[in-house]
């Protein structure tokens, strides 16, 4: 039997017969759909079986049934829903404008591969323009221009050298090619909503750009991050959100100038301790992972102001982290099987609560405050937890 599941705009098909059960269910659609079941909300005739025990046949599935997958209200953040439906948006948008193309080919009587062609030849002239501004300003700026691959005006030898500066965003890249070497003056490079790949991403060559401080790789299909990423010993801001990156190497500890580490809508279920060993973090985003437990050794980041830990599988937070940051003075931990209660009593709490409150107080008195107090974690647990 094949089931039909009804989700966002689209059907899904999953092969599952009545003696399977609704847990069997609900890891295929985390797999095809990245929604964890924790999240997920499943509805069959009206009546929610998401969480039950037993088999389809049990909580009333029949052969044929039509079932719908929601999103379960309140598993997110505001924040977090807000960055999760501004990058919905932006694909969206993307694919809007390349179905419109397309259209415009079709009514024109033109063909899709002309149209391409034309479109290429439109962007190669415009590009030759763009490498003389390149040369001076250090700066190429490539966002949303519809690009497969790099152009290879970047890499002439005359302007390769002076690239500081790479923003080519919002692209269809699946590969950055060898010569990404050549630009060695290179700080900031930008390569988020693309389409990279594990084999696309050539870490190695990444780390012996010795200028490197910044990388955001945003909203592509990576799944892993190799070892060889403690090359990159310059970097201050790593930004990984919206892959599909399962695991972290332990010679993550080699970035000791890292500032913001941003890994928001993964599937790790478990940070290496080696991070406890990145002195210079200040910011951790580990939002929406599978994050069953915190390493004891994160309680050695001295300079760690702000973690943010919403909608994982956490229990509790290791009392080191509370005592044994100073500088911390953020932590959020909504939608996690952990209430504000709970948190209270972990040891460390009042050395932790007497900094978030100071710097509570400091935001008032300068009348910045973004938000209400917040006590970092949810008064209740959610109705999905209770397994």
């Amino acid at each position: 039997m094949t089931l039909s599941v009804r989700f966002q705009q689209g059907t899904l098909s999953v092969p599952l017969g009545p003696e399977n059960t609704v847990a069997e269910l609900q890891q295929h659609l985390e797999t095809q759909t990245g929604l964890v079941a924790r999240k997920q909300k499943i509805m069959s005739s009206g009546k929610v079986i998401s969480g039950r025990a037993g088999t389809l046949a049990a909580a009333g599935v029949k052969p044929g049934a039509k079932l719908m997958l929601l999103a379960a209200a309140g598993t997110a953040s505001q924040g977090a829903n807000a960055l999760e439906a501004a990058r919905l948006g932006r694909q969206q948008a993307l694919e809007r404008g390349r179905q419109q193309l397309t259209d415009q080919a079709r009514q024109r009587g033109i063909a899709v591969a002309s149209a391409s062609a034309a479109a290429a030849s439109s962007v190669a002239a415009s590009m030759a323009q763009r490498a003389a501004s390149w040369a001076k300003t250090g700066i190429a700026a490539l966002r949303d221009l519809k690009l497969t691959q790099l152009p290879p005006e970047l890499f002439d030898p005359s302007t390769a050298p002076c690239i500081r500066v790479l923003d080519c965003g919002g692209n269809a890249l699946t590969s950055l090619p060898q010569c990404i070497s050549q630009l060695t003056a290179l700080q900031r490079l930008r390569l988020s909503i693309n389409r990279l790949a594990d084999d696309g991403m050539p870490w190695q060559l990444l780390a012996g750009l010795s200028q490197l401080v910044v990388l955001a790789a945003d909203d592509n299909c990576l799944t892993t991050v190799p070892e060889c990423v403690s090359g990159l010993t310059r970097l201050q801001k790593l930004s990984l959100n919206g892959n599909k990156i399962a695991s972290l190497p332990s010679t993550m500890s080699g970035l000791q100038h890292l500032w913001v580490l941003s890994l928001r809508g993964n599937q790790l279920p478990a940070l290496p301790p080696a991070l406890g060993s990145c002195s210079q973090l200040e910011e951790l985003d580990v939002r929406d992972n599978q994050l069953a437990a915190l390493p004891a050794e994160l309680g050695q980041l001295s300079s760690l102001k702000a973690l943010f830990a919403d909608n994982n599988r956490l229990r509790t937070v290791p009392p080191a982290l509370l005592s044994g940051c100073p500088a911390l003075a953020t932590l959020s931990l909504h939608g996690n099987p952990l209430t504000a209660e709970e948190l209270r009593e972990v040891p460390g709490w009042l050395q932790f609560d007497e900094r978030r409150r100071t710097k509570y107080d400091k935001q008032v008195g300068m009348k910045v405050l973004s938000g209400g107090f917040d006590e970092g974690a949810d008064i209740n647990s959610f109705e999905h937890w209770n397994t």
